[in-house]
């Protein structure tokens, strides 16, 4: 899954990595590190950021989803827009609730921990605001909701 996301963010990766070599080759070259900092953090941002808090919101649904017995396949889906898990199979209404929450709460408690160090604050961010991602706006809150109001009732996964 990890991969996946990676693989969704890929022009972003490469462009942060070529302003990074960029900047460390100008600083071998010229002896001039202003532009390291900005250039580390916009790497910092894309691979620590962007792409590893998707990663963990992710991976985090597939491994719940890989507990729960009546589901019997999980599928990546990809659009230019986004990557996300599809359960195929059966959950109950709370099964389908915990695992919608679980992605974004288990980014806003790695956003929690990074908060707490000043040199990891700003990253905090990326983490921390997964938890948007829960309001009904958004598929995990979707799928919260439903869950939710389903409660103990299976529900259909698959399409």
């Amino acid at each position: 899954m990890a991969l996946a996301v990676a693989a969704q963010v890929w022009p972003l990766l490469l462009l942060a990595s070529l302003i990074l070599a960029a900047a460390l080759g100008w600083a071998a070259v010229s002896g001039d590190t202003t532009q390291l900092p900005v250039a580390a953090w916009i790497f910092l941002a894309a691979t620590a950021g962007l792409t590893a808090s998707f990663a963990l919101h992710e991976c985090v649904h597939a491994a719940l989803l890989h507990r729960i017995p009546t589901v019997t396949f999980v599928e990546v889906e990809r659009t230019r827009a986004r990557i996300s898990v599809a359960p195929r199979g059966r959950m109950t209404g709370w099964q389908t609730a915990f695992v919608a929450a679980a992605g974004p709460l288990a980014c806003a408690a790695a956003g929690a921990a990074l908060a707490v160090h000043e040199a990891t604050r700003p990253l905090s961010w990326w983490y921390l605001g997964h938890v948007l991602f829960l309001l009904p706006l958004f598929g995990d809150g979707t799928a919260l909701v439903k869950g939710l109001l389903a409660g103990p009732r299976l529900l259909d996964t698959g399409r």
